[in-house]
C-alpha cells in the first residue's frame, strides 16, 4: 500500500506542478530528468569531494548522495533553461499575439502542463523504485533488531511493498549497482541475522592479520564493534560509533579492508556457513598454534643423545618456563605473528634473567611440501623451515626443532 501511496503522492505534486509550470517548462523538465538519470553518476563523482564540507562526512554517506546530487544539479540546469524559453514563449502571446490567442495558449498550456507533468512523476515514480529497491537491498538484510531508526523502518516498508506489487522487476530494469554491492550486503545480512558466526568471522585466514596491526587495535577493542553482532546494535548506532567513523574516514584502512573483502566473497561467505575455506584449507601451516614444550625437548634429547641428565634438566626447566607462553599465528596473507619468543641471555651475573620474551612478525611461502619462513625485529632477520600436518607443527630454527600444537 504504501508504494501505491508514495505513486499518488508523486503523479498529484507533479501533476499540480506541470499546471503551475506550463507545458514548456515541464516539457523541459522532463527532458532534464531523462539527462539527469544518464549523468546522475558521473556528475555526482565530480560532485563527491565537496560532500565532507556539506555535512557528509561519512564515505558511505558521501558515495550514496553523490548520484543524488548530480541528479538534481542536472536537473536544476534544464529548469533554468526551461524559463527563458518559457518567458520568450508567453511574450509573444501576451505582446504580439491578441487577447484570443492569449487566451488560448494559456488554456493549452495549462492543461497539456499537467498531461506532461504526469509524465515527470511517473519518470519520478520509476527512478525512485530503483532508489528503494537497492536502499532495502541492505536496510531489509541488516535490519535484524526492531529497534530500527524511523527512516529504516519507512523504507523497509516500502521495499516490502514493491516487493509484494511485482514492481522489482522495474527497478531492476533501469539497470543495477556493481555486484560486489549485493555480495557486501549479503554478507552484512547473513552476519546480522546470525550472530553466532561472529567469531568465526574475526578467525577467517584473510582477515586475521588485520587484527595484529597496530593502526586496527582501537577498533578491535571497541566493545561495540565486537558486541555488535551478540548486542544488536543498530547500522545507524555502528555507525555512530567514533572508532568505525574513523576508521570509514581513514582511506588507506577502508581501502585495505574493502580489497581483501572484495577479493575473498565467494570464499568468505561459504566459511562462515559450513566452517571451511575452499581458498585456504589446502595451506595447512595456517592458523593458530602454541609451542609444545614437551614434545619440543622429547626433540631435543632424541636429537642429541649425549646430553647428561643433570644438563637436560636444567634444560627442560628453563624451557618449559620459557616457551610457556609461545604463540604463533599464520594468516592467509602469507604473514606470521609470533608472540613470547624466548631469546636466551648469557648468565654474566647471578640474578641476570635467563631470558627474555619478543614478539616477532614475518612472512611464509610455499616450498614444495614445506614452507620458508622470514621473520624480522629491530633489524635482526631470521629464515627457518617448516612443515605442517593437520594438528601439528614443526619450525626448524637453527639447530633447534620447535614442535607447535594447532589451538584453533
Amino acid at each position: 500500500m504504501s508504494i501505491w501511496i508514495l505513486a499518488l503522492l508523486m503523479m498529484v505534486s507533479t501533476a499540480l506542478a506541470g499546471w503551475r509550470l506550463g507545458a514548456i517548462r515541464a516539457a523541459i523538465s522532463f527532458v532534464g530528468i531523462l539527462f539527469a538519470a544518464l549523468l546522475a553518476v558521473p556528475v555526482g563523482g565530480l560532485v563527491r569531494p565537496l560532500l565532507p564540507a556539506l555535512g557528509a562526512g561519512n564515505p558511505i554517506y558521501a558515495w550514496a548522495l553523490a548520484p543524488v546530487a548530480g541528479f538534481i544539479l542536472v536537473s536544476i540546469v534544464f529548469k533554468v533553461i526551461g524559463q527563458p524559453v518559457h518567458n520568450k514563449v508567453e511574450h509573444f502571446y501576451k505582446y504580439q499575439a491578441g487577447d484570443l490567442r492569449l487566451a488560448l495558449f494559456e488554456r493549452l498550456n495549462t492543461r497539456l502542463g499537467i498531461c506532461v507533468g504526469l509524465l515527470n512523476g511517473a519518470l519520478y515514480f520509476i527512478l525512485s523504485t530503483f532508489l528503494i529497491f537497492n536502499l532495502t537491498y541492505w536496510t531489509t538484510q541488516v535490519s535484524a533488531g526492531s529497534q530500527q531508526p524511523l527512516v529504516v523502518r519507512v523504507a523497509n516498508q516500502l521495499g516490502n511493498d514493491l516487493q509484494a506489487a511485482r514492481l522489482a522487476r522495474m527497478a531492476c530494469g533501469l539497470g543495477t549497482l556493481p555486484a560486489d554491492y549485493y555480495k557486501l550486503a549479503d554478507l552484512s545480512g547473513f552476519l546480522m541475522q546470525n550472530p553466532q558466526v561472529g567469531p568465526r568471522l574475526a578467525e577467517y585466514p584473510a582477515l586475521t592479520s588485520l587484527w595484529q596491526r597496530d593502526d586496527f587495535q582501537p577498533l578491535v577493542q571497541d566493545a561495540t564493534v565486537t558486541n555488535a553482532l551478540t548486542s544488536g546494535v543498530s547500522l545507524g548506532e555502528l555507525l555512530q560509533d567514533p572508532n568505525v567513523r574513523a576508521f570509514l574516514e581513514n582511506q588507506d584502512q577502508r581501502k585495505l579492508v574493502t580489497g581483501i573483502l572484495q577479493t575473498n566473497l565467494a570464499d568468505l561467505m561459504g566459511y562462515l556457513q559450513t566452517g571451511k575455506s575452499a581458498k585456504y584449507d589446502g595451506q595447512k601451516i595456517i592458523g593458530r598454534w602454541e609451542l609444545n614444550p614437551v614434545v619440543t625437548l622429547a626433540w631435543l634429547r632424541q636429537s642429541n643423545p649425549r646430553i647428561p641428565a643433570s644438563e637436560m634438566k636444567l634444560v627442560r626447566a628453563l624451557w618449559t618456563k620459557a616457551y610457556a607462553d609461545t604463540r604463533l599465528l599464520v594468516t592467509g596473507d602469507n604473514q606470521f605473528f609470533v608472540q613470547n619468543l624466548p631469546k636466551f641471555l648469557p648468565q654474566t651475573q647471578p640474578d641476570q634473567p635467563a631470558f627474555k620474551l619478543e614478539n616477532w612478525k614475518g612472512d611464509w611461502t610455499t616450498n614444495g611440501d614445506a614452507y620458508d619462513l622470514h621473520m624480522a625485529l629491530n633489524g635482526t632477520d631470521k629464515f627457518m623451515t617448516a612443515k605442517a600436518e593437520d594438528l601439528r607443527l614443526s619450525i626448524k630454527d637453527g639447530k633447534t626443532l620447535l614442535v607447535f600444537d594447532r589451538t584453533d
